[in-house]
């Protein structure tokens, strides 16, 4: 009985199951207008130009890989609005000072009467050496203002204190910057 294998099991007497058949599938034919000792020749690799840095301008969109394979550092802008600010806070809990600093833009607009090269210095320092932030946001809020405008509001904590913030963000070379950013009620 154990001999007998298939011929007692009903469910292999499917004779025409797609496995149990064979396709006859014609060979592969190259062109014809290919000579013997074409067919025959190995791959031939160029050699390596002397400037590897830039190709030929002719094919631009192999100069540099397209957006969705260029990979993301902690200083390079995400996607959304929500991943910049998400990025920047954590940025700021790992003391990342390079990575926070990429984040705002070159025309950034310093509240009040602080220039903008002295708020970002004050902030390169804070972030540096001062309090530390959790590096989660709470009551994360983004109204759009434009197709590439966003103003983003979250409350930012430092251990029992409670910071409301705002940042403005606008989309600059494809990338959401920070153009502006206060304090809407501290502690």
């Amino acid at each position: 009985m154990l001999l007998a294998g298939c011929h007692s099991n009903p469910a292999c007497e499917n004779t025409k199951a797609e496995y149990q058949t064979a396709v006859n599938r014609p060979r592969l034919q190259l062109p014809g207008n290919l000579s013997q000792s074409e067919r025959m020749q190995p791959l031939v690799i160029p050699p390596v130009p002397a400037n590897p840095q830039k190709l030929d301008p002719a094919p631009r969109c192999l100069d540099e890989p397209p957006p969705y394979f260029a990979r993301k550092s902690s200083a390079s802008v995400a996607a959304t609005v929500e991943d910049v600010v998400k990025t920047w806070a954590e940025a700021w809990n790992a003391r990342k000072v390079p990575a926070v600093m990429a984040m705002y833009s070159p025309s950034f607009q310093a509240p009040g009467t602080a220039g903008s090269a002295e708020f970002l210095q004050q902030r390169s320092e804070q972030v540096a050496t001062g309090r530390l932030p959790a590096a989660k946001l709470d009551d994360v809020q983004v109204t759009a203002q434009g197709a590439d405008h966003r103003t983003v509001t979250f409350v930012q904590r430092f251990d029992d204190d409670r910071v409301h913030k705002e940042l403005v963000l606008v989309r600059e070379g494809g990338n959401w910057r920070i153009v502006s950013e206060r304090t809407l009620e501290a502690p």
